[in-house]
């Protein structure tokens, strides 16, 4: 059988590593599109600092995706605990929200609040994003941070996303299931009454979050796989009804029994119309340390700021920038059409002013700023995703997986376990979408 999969990111790189681990005989190559392995896992390295797209790091309940990282890390990786922060009305405040950080609200903010724990919408049909915030946390906190974060990271407004978009992206910010954060009673809970948590998370010894996609990517050689970098696939051939070749934008021809589609889905059904969110990071490297940057991530939800997340590298390993130097990650979401997906020097300007307004930087300490264009990285759910979804006609012999050829708002470990279960001939749910 030859094997093709497409997209050398977790996905892909999982199924081709275990197929070749299986024994299987399959000819097995991988097409990246990138001229580097790890798709949305892939790590910057310039003038000694390494930078990852954002706060990559792995964490998961899922027994055989820990049993597979430690196997494909070794003893190539450290146990760091997790800080997370979100700015809200002007400050830093732990996440998840603790007593100590939510007092620190202004009043209006916490009396509204607490009035919605006993007037929140009454919404039966919940279907959209925003239906799903109001009637869970109310209308105050919806209107103070969710709406106007919602319309800076996506580009659309809360009622135009479907409810799952809550189910992939609320819940799942929490990192750790034991702290719940589905409802603005549940964060009254934590907050009065709060469980001692620690989260753990692995993270590689050196380099950055790349480092386990080239330890998987040695091992699909060592095995026998091919990996062709800067390749690019648009389309494929099909006899019959079944697929026989992927179709590289140059023209060439890769012959295929079977297809693991981990590239955006929209490559091969555009008439679709499904959309993705881009992501421009910034990648700034600082002449000495912030101490005041102390969290790993932080959410910033006022429209007035250019970036969504800020990432602290130092704050995951500190030789992740040189001795006496230090360095911030900024996210900012937008869409092809953009100026600054085009040109982002025209924002760098707004950008650095935006930063040493949340103390981020001084402003006199910045060594460089190193952008990078991140394409299709969050799959947007509108409210007819689903439908889209369905309409598509796959032919035998192609499987859409991963983070973009699923359409799967996903984290790394699920992608690592849906690969894991296809490979073993099982079926993974996307349990985070039926938690209603």
């Amino acid at each position: 059988m030859k094997t093709v999969i497409v997209g050398a990111g977790l996905s892909g790189l999982t199924l081709a590593e275990r197929i070749l681990a299986s024994g299987s005989n399959d000819e097995v190559t991988v097409i990246e599109r990138e001229k580097a392995p790890g798709g949305l896992a892939r790590s910057f390295h310039v003038d000694g600092f390494d930078f990852d797209i954002g706060p990559h790091r792995f964490h998961t309940f899922n027994a055989g995706v820990d049993t597979y990282l430690q196997e494909i890390l070794a003893d190539h990786f450290i146990q760091i605990s997790r800080k997370s922060s979100v700015h809200m009305a002007g400050k830093y405040r732990n996440w998840p929200l603790t007593l100590v950080s939510v007092m620190g609200l202004p009043f209006p903010v916490l009396w509204n609040s607490f009035l919605d724990l006993f007037n929140k919408p009454d919404i039966p049909d919940i279907k959209s994003f925003a239906d799903f915030i109001r009637s869970r946390y109310g209308n105050n906190l919806y209107s103070f941070f969710f709406s106007g974060y919602t319309r800076k990271f996506t580009g659309i407004n809360a009622e135009e996303l479907h409810v799952d978009w809550a189910q992939a992206g609320v819940n799942r910010a929490v990192i750790d299931k034991r702290v719940k954060a589905d409802s603005l009673l549940s964060l009254a809970k934590g907050l009065l009454l709060p469980k001692p948590v620690e989260t753990k998370f692995y993270y590689p010894a050196t380099g950055g979050i790349q480092t386990f996609c080239d330890l998987q990517c040695k091992r699909i050689q060592a095995a026998g796989g091919k990996l062709l970098f800067k390749r690019s696939a648009k389309d494929l051939l099909k006899e019959n009804g079944s697929v026989s070749a992927v179709i590289l934008e140059n023209g060439e021809t890769i012959p295929a029994d079977k297809v693991y589609w981990t590239a955006p889905i929209t490559i091969l059904y555009p008439e679709t119309e499904l959309t993705f969110i881009n992501t421009l990071t910034a990648n700034v490297a600082l002449s000495s340390e912030i101490p005041d940057n102390d969290y790993q991530w932080c959410y910033f939800g006022h429209e007035d700021l250019i970036f969504s997340r800020l990432t602290v590298p130092r704050n995951f390993r500190k030789d992740c920038v040189p001795s006496g130097r230090d360095s911030v990650i900024a996210e900012i979401t937008c869409n092809s059409d953009a100026e600054m997906w085009k040109k982002p020097d025209t924002i760098k300007e707004r950008l650095l002013r935006d930063l040493k307004s949340v103390g981020a930087i001084r402003g006199d300490d910045v060594l460089f700023v190193n952008w990078e264009k991140i394409p299709e990285t969050y799959p947007v759910y509108t409210l007819d995703y689903k439908e889209k979804l369905a309409s598509i006609n796959i032919p035998e012999g192609l499987f859409l997986t991963g983070r973009s050829g699923a359409f799967w708002y996903n984290n790394m470990d699920h992608s690592i376990a849906q690969a894991l279960s296809i490979v073993q001939g099982s079926e993974y749910k996307k349990d985070f979408w039926n938690q209603r």
